[in-house]
């Protein structure tokens, strides 16, 4: 018996973690929050352009809001590339890294946004 391999999965009565379901479960939540923040940002939108120039902090929210959507759509569009990319080739995982640590910027840049934009506030000022 003390040649014997234990075998992991019945170790524990557990299978053996499976980290592509789990990168594919990230993800999926990932852009489920994203999109969740998108619909917010197009929401906080519509509201400031209802309320008009009058609303406090107009200008502000609205350059906030669009920047965040900007980023937001351009961050997508990188995430996609990302997902196509072979990282076979070294070159090719030199230039994903590299597009991967813009994606964690903007997505830094986007939440610092949307923290000014929850800051400043859409309301109606005067009556």
């Amino acid at each position: 018996m003390t040649g014997t391999k234990v075998d992991p999965e019945q170790a524990d009565g557990k299978a053996p973690f499976n980290f592509n379901s789990y990168a594919t479960k990230k993800t999926l939540a990932k852009g489920l929050l994203d999109i969740g923040l998108l619909m917010a940002n197009a929401s906080q939108l519509k509201s400031l352009i209802s309320l008009g120039p009058d609303a406090e902090y107009y200008y502000p929210n609205m350059v906030l809001i669009c920047l965040s959507i900007a980023l937001q759509v351009m961050t997508g569009v990188m995430l996609l590339v990302l997902g196509s990319m072979d990282g076979n080739n070294l070159e090719k995982r030199s230039t994903a890294n590299r597009l991967n640590n813009v994606v964690v910027g903007f997505v830094f840049a986007i939440t610092v946004i949307n923290v000014f934009v929850g800051a400043f506030g859409i309301k109606r000022t005067g009556n």
